[in-house]
């Protein structure tokens, strides 16, 4: 475990950010991360991970220790947009003493870090406009008997949900999350997203729509994050699940 919380940081997904204007690239740490508060909005359904047990807290004051070590200027975390306000209020609760934190990664990783690295707030960047017909395009999937693909689809999902399970009886949170961001697994995940091209009849384009809007989501956090940016950060975090 410790050979493995040593290199965590180095690990994540790190990428290089232009601000506008900027003197100089900013680091970023993207974590992508699984929820720990499990609220049931994914397709695979996963049990929980219990955050809040005593031997998840140890596991994530360890990740909070090797976070701080990349010394973040500013945390970027998966809220809406149109809540930084209520963000900020809770935060401030939070520093004040007056807040109790709930299981979810924003408040385990994100508030947490940011009080202890003394940050005056968090910044709310998710996007929830974006369109996942998945139930749709299974229907028509259904209709164009295309039944290898919906077999595919479904083995994928069970796949998914008995490895996170079977991870989560014998892992830690912190090696779950090196698993989830080692470069061959985000490979693999977005490549995913183009299997439902081919799903419907010629004409139907459901699964096109799908993978846009999954990308187009995206796109727009990103776009979130660099209009928060003002050119002078040296480093950022970016926590998204």
């Amino acid at each position: 475990m410790k050979k493995i919380l040593l290199t965590l940081s180095s690990l994540f997904v790190l990428v290089i950010l232009m601000a506008q204007p900027a003197a100089k690239p900013t680091r970023v740490l993207l974590l992508g991360c699984f929820h720990f508060d499990n609220p049931g909005l994914d397709v695979a359904k996963f049990e929980n991970v219990d955050a809040l047990s005593a031997r998840r807290q140890q596991e994530i004051g360890k990740i909070l220790e090797k976070l701080r070590q990349f010394k973040p200027d500013k945390i970027f975390v998966e809220v809406p947009v149109a809540s930084q306000q209520r963000l900020d209020s809770n935060y401030q609760l939070y520093q004040a003493g007056r807040f109790t934190l709930r299981a979810t990664e924003t408040h385990q990783l994100g508030y947490r870090l940011a009080k202890e690295l003394g940050l005056g707030t968090l910044h709310a960047v998710d996007y929830t406009g974006a369109d996942f017909p998945f139930d749709s395009l299974m229907q028509s999937a259904a209709e164009a008997k295309q039944f290898s693909f919906m077999q595919m689809i479904k083995s994928s999902i069970d796949s998914i949900q008995q490895n996170f399970n079977a991870s989560l009886k014998q892992h830690t949170i912190g090696e779950m999350l090196l698993e989830q961001n080692d470069p061959a697994m985000t490979r693999m995940q977005v490549g995913w997203y183009f299997n439902l091209l081919v799903a419907g009849k010629e004409g139907n384009h459901v699964g096109s729509y799908l993978t846009s809007e999954w990308w187009r989501r995206n796109m727009i956090i990103y776009e979130n994050i660099l209009k928060r940016l003002s050119g002078k950060e040296e480093k950022i975090l970016v926590i998204f699940g």
